[in-house]
């Protein structure tokens, strides 16, 4: 049976609200999909409604209560707008990506959000007999978060519904969720490789200052002395990563105390993913000048994960080693959202414009600390 014969019988037999209901449900579910889906014969099926408003899109079924609520028009722009919905979020999550494995992720409020902690001194000292014990000192730290905001639009004209073009809407709609993927991973990614180490959008901003994150000096403000997360080292086998992870074991806290932790995650640039995944996986030690079928002292006690923004932003040869989500923190306004325009805006006049649907997504990401990551060359 055709599509626009089976929604027809489906739109007769279950009147309006209903019908509308089901089939957003059914979108929802992923059983009417880009591939099945037509906008002419929706329209056809539906008696050729006028065309008007809807609000927020939501990423959920509903009830005929929720989705009739207040409504006064037809439910074919509802329906279509969960069609886009679905579409723009579908192609965000399958859009490669690696950065939501490098970063903790908080909920955000502010443009430029405060990540608040607290330096301690809790050393326990000596206490001679019959004298009292010291207290120790809580001062506030904090580190800066800027937020920004992305968003499209994407349109549905009158000939995509009269000449039934529902593969370009689909392909715009696949487009915009890819582009917001793309967005938030250049984000984080920005922020993990330092691009920016001054202004607002700086990758780590300790008490609302912009700080140089990597250097053999590298300085947190709400410690003394410095330490080294800079290595000079060109990954070739497993002895660059005895070197890196020596580095980690000079860390100390700030109260001067050893940090026990352990690397778990390699950052590679494309080139190096092979090489990269030999030495973190392979049973045997990959030594670049030495014996043969030693055993890998490393054989999946860290993950690899590569990343072109690694090849073009930083260097084929550049990588980093540590434990990322201790690091770096995604704020969070809110995720990727998709809106209907409602009726009556000039574009419906000027263009011929049926609906517009607008995506947009707001966040940051930044270091809170410079514990955790070391860069192993440039």
């Amino acid at each position: 049976m055709r599509i626009k014969d089976s929604l027809t019988n489906l739109y007769e037999q279950m009147g309006e609200k209903k019908f509308a209901v089901r089939v957003v449900n059914l979108i929802s579910e992923g059983k009417i999909n880009a591939e099945n889906f037509s906008l002419k014969a929706l329209h056809e099926a539906m008696g050729k409604p006028n065309l008007h408003v809807a609000q927020m899109i939501e990423s959920r079924t509903t009830t005929e209560a929720e989705f009739f609520e207040a409504l006064d028009s037809t439910a074919f722009p509802k329906i279509t707008g969960a069609l886009i919905n679905k579409v723009v979020q579908d192609a965000y999550d399958k859009e490669y990506g690696i950065g939501d494995q490098l970063v903790t992720k908080i909920a955000s409020s502010q443009r430029d959000e405060t990540i608040v902690g607290f330096a301690e001194d809790n050393t326990l000292e000596e206490v001679p007999e019959n004298m009292p014990y010291q207290e120790g000192a809580i001062t506030e730290k904090y580190h800066n978060i800027r937020n920004r905001k992305f968003g499209r639009i994407v349109s549905l004209s009158e000939e995509m519904v009269k000449f039934d073009q529902t593969g370009q809407m689909i392909t715009r709609a696949k487009r915009v969720g890819e582009a917001a993927k793309a967005k938030k991973e250049s984000i984080i990614m920005n922020a993990v490789l330092e691009i920016a180490d001054s202004g607002l959008y700086a990758s780590w901003r300790p008490g609302g200052t912009s700080t140089t994150l990597y250097s053999a000096t590298s300085n947190d403000p709400y410690s003394t002395g410095t330490l080294d997360n800079l290595g000079s080292e060109t990954l070739l086998d497993e002895t660059d990563i005895t070197v890196i992870i020596g580095m980690a074991g000079q860390f100390q806290d700030e109260n001067g105390d050893p940090i026990a932790w352990t690397p778990k995650t390699i950052l590679v640039p494309m080139a190096l993913d092979g090489l990269a995944r030999q030495v973190a996986y392979g049973k045997f030690a990959k030594f670049a000048t030495g014996p043969s079928a030693v055993p890998n002292p490393y054989a999946g006690m860290m993950n690899v994960l590569a990343s072109s923004y690694v090849d073009q932003l930083k260097s084929a040869t550049a990588w980093f080693m540590g434990d990322f989500e201790k690091e770096f923190v995604y704020t969070e306004v809110f995720p990727l959202q998709v809106f209907q325009a409602k009726a009556g805006n000039e574009q419906e006049f000027e263009r011929d414009t049926i609906f517009r649907y607008k995506a947009r997504l707001m966040g940051g990401c930044g270091a809170v600390t410079n514990r955790y990551v070391i860069q192993g060359t440039s």
